[in-house]
């Protein structure tokens, strides 16, 4: 966050996940003019509490203590939050809009909370009923922002993170959604398995050669052997020196990733594809949809600033688009 104060704020957008805390300050023409992040997710942030009372004071002192000195500098600027901050263990249950939903009616169902002299406006989440539920909150913004940045829409969009969503479109209505584990499933395995005594690092953004042989492995035989086969493979390959410890991090990440795009794509055909998600991941998803013979689309992370900045408009926190022809483009 720089020092100079914003003399033309419009809008403090934020979007509060589980393990991290990203905040925008948007001008009146909804472009960023200053951001903040920290490690303060709402996860870490809950465990400072014991009851429904303390955890709305320790919500409102993180996000002051992150944001007070825009809120100082421009008293009155409207608020509006997405996340895991709308959850029941975030600051305050914001609910959820059930699919099919207009993502232009999430600016209907915000939940506002106190913030010292400000108030803090929260997205609902999106939710699938029926005998397959599901649930997303925080990404229904990236939904948003994805629809305002391209005029082409896709029918698909994949959303990679710790909780990877793959999401069906018609126009800018959500007609379903599911979630897959990848990330969490990777974190796990590195973190508390029989592998992270293999791997010497951390799989990072490159597609390396290690990646695309787990990719291969998922594709290969992913059908007969399973996923839980498979991951043992990573283990076996070491211990016969056919797979060194720098290369286990990316090989597992293929085979994960590998075996989630491939049970997506089965049956469908998902034309071109959006992938919206943080340098790390998006590239991983796209080289393997491109090697399942897929056209893919790339959005940046980031784009929740401009769903934010979309659902503040719908809502009337901000001025609305004067000029049509601006709607579904990128600021």
């Amino acid at each position: 966050m720089s020092d100079a104060p914003e003399r033309n704020a419009a809008l403090l957008a934020v979007d509060w996940g589980t393990t991290a805390f990203r905040a925008w300050l948007l001008d009146d023409s909804g472009a960023v003019t200053d951001r903040v992040t920290s490690a303060d997710g709402s996860l870490r942030v809950s465990e400072r509490a014991d009851s429904p009372s303390e955890r709305a004071e320790v919500f409102r002192d993180a996000f002051v203590g992150r944001c007070g000195p825009w809120l100082t500098a421009n008293p009155g600027v409207p608020v509006l939050a997405a996340g895991m901050v709308g959850s029941d263990h975030g600051w305050a249950g914001a609910g959820y809009l059930d699919v099919p939903a207009d993502l232009r009616e999430l600016a209907g169902r915000l939940t506002v909370v106190p913030a010292g002299e400000s108030v803090v406006h929260l997205v609902p989440g999106l939710r699938v009923t029926g005998p397959d539920p599901d649930v997303m909150r925080g990404e229904e913004v990236q939904l948003r922002g994805v629809l305002a940045a391209t005029t082409d829409h896709s029918a698909t969009v994949v959303l990679p993170g710790t909780h990877t969503k793959w999401v069906r479109l018609d126009g800018g209505c959500v007609t379903g959604f599911t979630t897959a584990m990848t990330g969490e499933l990777y974190g796990l395995l590195l973190r508390d398995s029989t592998l992270s005594r293999l791997a010497a690092r951390r799989a990072g953004p490159e597609i390396t050669t290690a990646f695309t042989r787990g990719l291969e492995a998922a594709e290969r035989q992913g059908d007969e052997r399973g996923l839980g086969a498979l991951l043992f493979t990573a283990r076996t390959l070491a211990l016969a020196g056919r797979l060194e410890s720098g290369e286990v991090a990316d090989y597992v990440s293929g085979l994960l990733v590998g075996d989630e795009v491939r049970h997506a794509l089965q049956g469908a055909s998902a034309g071109v594809v959006t992938v919206c998600g943080s340098p790390s991941t998006a590239p991983r998803y796209r080289h393997a949809l491109e090697r399942a013979g897929v056209s893919v689309r790339t959005v940046e992370e980031d784009v929740a600033a401009l769903g934010l900045w979309r659902i503040a408009q719908d809502a009337g926190l901000v001025p609305a688009v004067s000029d049509p022809r601006t709607e579904d483009h990128p600021r």
